[in-house]
């Protein structure tokens, strides 16, 4: 009562003074404010950019280091084989086989080569050459010749196509220990960039490969520049590249223009694990800070809108100065207002009037990380994570409460340092302009679902789904097989030598080995394969695109040899293990239940045959006649029942 009349009795010119002081000090306020949200959102946009850009960049990283294991490995089966084969006689002979299976294998490469040990292709079901071909000159012949390893080369030129690659080569020495030549394998830039093309790099983003000591360029694909090959072979970077670099060579990212087409990106860089190559991954800064310079315009708008419209008010107050009663009246309704905002603690309110803050009780302020008051004036946008949410709550929220109802909807919104949370929001109308919200922090419990979720349907140790989510898959992937009229291969797999590895080294270092093995599974098979881990040292893989047993027969074999190679299980310890896999093709409407019991079965004949090892089955097709690719003399099986091969 006092304070009303202090207003009450001040003079005009007095209140006129307060009033200016006042706008003033408010509209620096919200500018302030307006300030601080936009350098916020500024950082996170920024963040959120280098975070795509590390993903991307460990992704392709993973996935070139993967491609080129698969040529080493092929190689080194190659020069293995080679070397056992006692006759100079048959050697001809093992080289054009093994040729001819390798090419099968590694489809990505552009070619797979022999040359003598002078250097010489020696051709093996390819078209002859008007001249000869001669590698002998080349750094990597020299190394690997030297070496008991595959080698790399830097990029070059193939001199056959005059394409951009890179070669991977191994030495043949022969059953008398003579060197004889090198096998090589070749990967065009054109193959990577092909590979880079199919990553999310936005309107104006690049993705390159490079090598570690030198930079030269060995492949780039850029969105506003598909099939460029400006710069192969070169060493055109950044300073800012050297000196993250020198930094840290392993991963990172910096903010640069790229010196091959002077566009700002915020570039991340990783590594190829075991191999002398980087990859980077570049986001264009206009790209991703457009969003925030929209949001510097709106929120530039939005202030002076609050500025003139507080002036306005300001206005009208100081004409009503002598209106005291209905100032008096105005004054009791404020306190009102306050006074049941104020007395709860735990439930957020907020009074609105076009969707602008009016007042808002201490209890949303504690919610949302805000000081008490700062919220008034501010538009409820601040408060939402995207531009849809908004929009969406704002359509479909006021419709309910124009029609006379209640609305209420659980929806996650931001706090004032941005970290997210889940809210129970309920409103009603308290005038025609203006509304009443209500706030709930649900943030625990919904976490606490996720949490229940995930340990319903997750391997606590390898993350991979269990036996009731791959249940629910393998329904989901025979659903799709079947409209698309093909087969899908499912394989049951379990790992040899383990009980073993447990009992000497104990059950740490045997969960080091599961999670290892779920690990390699993961990065052989393919983005819409399925892998599972069942129990134990029991997993379950589905292959949707492989009906056929030769197309499942190459997959599961890169498995296997991804299983068998070394695995560290700390104190300096590596143990080696097996798998024995059992597959099942289900073609048509086979019961999962039959599918699943015939995979199982499959993997026990596996394991009986002496492990390490596939073994195959198929589920017969609806019309209960044999699988397709089984025996002609086998026994016919009847219909949604097992065929075992």
């Amino acid at each position: 009562m006092l304070k009303r009349r202090t207003i009450g009795t001040t003079s005009p010119a007095r209140l006129r003074r307060w009033l200016v002081a006042g706008n003033l000090a408010l509209a620096l306020t919200l500018s302030a404010a307006a300030w601080l949200s936009l350098r916020n959102a500024r950082e996170g946009d920024e963040s959120a950019a280098q975070l795509t850009a590390e993903n991307l960049a460990a992704s392709m990283s993973g996935e070139v280091a993967a491609e080129l294991r698969l040529i080493d490995n092929a190689l080194a089966t190659m020069a293995e084989r080679y070397a056992k084969t006692a006759h100079a006689a048959d050697r001809t002979r093992v080289l054009a086989q093994m040729l001819d299976e390798q090419r099968e294998l590694l489809r990505h490469v552009s070619a797979l080569r022999v040359a003598d040990a002078t250097g010489e292709v020696l051709v093996h079901g390819e078209a002859p050459s008007a001249t000869p071909i001669r590698l002998g000159d080349r750094s990597y012949f020299d190394r690997a010749r030297a070496r008991d390893a595959t080698v790399v080369s830097e990029p070059l030129r193939c001199r056959v196509t005059g394409e951009w690659c890179i070669v991977a080569a191994r030495r043949l020495i022969n059953a008398d220990g003579q060197f004889d030549g090198i096998v090589l394998t070749e990967l065009t830039s054109a193959h990577f960039a092909q590979l880079f093309s199919g990553m999310e790099l936005g309107r104006s983003g690049a993705m390159a490969m490079r090598t570690n000591d030198s930079f030269l360029l060995v492949a780039r694909h850029s969105v506003s520049e598909p099939g460029s090959v400006k710069g192969l072979g070169e060493a055109i970077v950044s300073d800012a590249l050297r000196v993250n670099l020198k930094r840290n060579p392993d991963r990172g990212w910096y903010v640069t223009p790229t010196a091959l087409d002077r566009v700002e990106r915020i570039t991340a860089y990783r590594r190829v694990p075991g191999y002398a190559f980087t990859m980077y991954a570049g986001l264009s800064t206009g790209e991703y800070l457009g969003a925030w310079y929209r949001q510097c315009a709106e929120l530039a708008g939005l202030v002076a809108l609050m500025v003139g419209l507080i002036g306005g008010v300001s206005v009208q107050l100081y004409r009503g100065q002598k209106r005291e009663h209905d100032g008096r009246l105005a004054a009791d309704r404020t306190a009102r207002e306050q006074a049941l905002m104020l007395e709860n603690d735990l439930i957020g309110m907020a009074r609105l009037r076009d969707r602008v803050v009016l007042w808002d009780n201490r209890a949303l302020g504690r919610i949302l990380g805000y000081a008490p008051g700062e919220l008034r004036g501010q538009s409820m946008r601040e408060l939402y994570l995207d531009e849809a949410t908004f929009d969406h709550i704002g359509r479909v929220g006021y419709a309910a409460l124009r029609a006379g109802g209640r609305f209420r909807t659980q929806v996650q919104m931001r706090r004032k340092d941005g970290t997210p949370l889940w809210i129970d929001l309920s409103g009603s109308l308290v005038s025609e302009d203006e509304s009443l919200w209500m706030l709930v922090d649900i943030d625990a419990l919904k976490q606490s679902e996720e949490k229940a979720y995930g340990m319903a349907f997750r391997d606590a140790l390898t993350g991979l789904p269990n036996r009731r989510l791959f249940e629910e898959k393998l329904v989901d992937a025979q659903a799709a097989a079947l409209r698309a009229d093909r087969g899908l291969a499912v394989c049951y797999l379990d790992l040899d030598g383990f009980k073993p590895v447990n009992d000497r080294h104990g059950h740490e270092a045997g969960d080091e080995v599961l999670r290892q093995v779920a690990e390699r599974l993961q990065q052989t098979l393919r983005a819409n394969d399925i892998v599972a881990r069942l129990g134990g040292d029991e997993f379950a893989i589905v292959l949707p695109a492989s009906g056929d047993a030769a197309g499942a027969r190459a997959v599961l074999q890169r498995c296997l040899a991804e299983i068998e190679r070394p695995i560290a299980i700390g104190d300096g310890h590596r143990v080696t293990i097996s798998a024995s896999i059992g597959v099942v093709l289900a073609l048509g409407t086979c019961d999962t239940a039959t599918v699943m019991r015939g995979a199982d079965e499959a993997m026990y004949a596996a394991k009986r045959a002496g492990k390490g090892r596939l073994h195959f089955g198929v589920a017969a097709g609806p019309a209960g006649g044999p699988p397709r690719g089984a025996s002609a003399s086998a026994p016919a099986p009847a219909a949604r029942a097992l065929w075992v091969a």
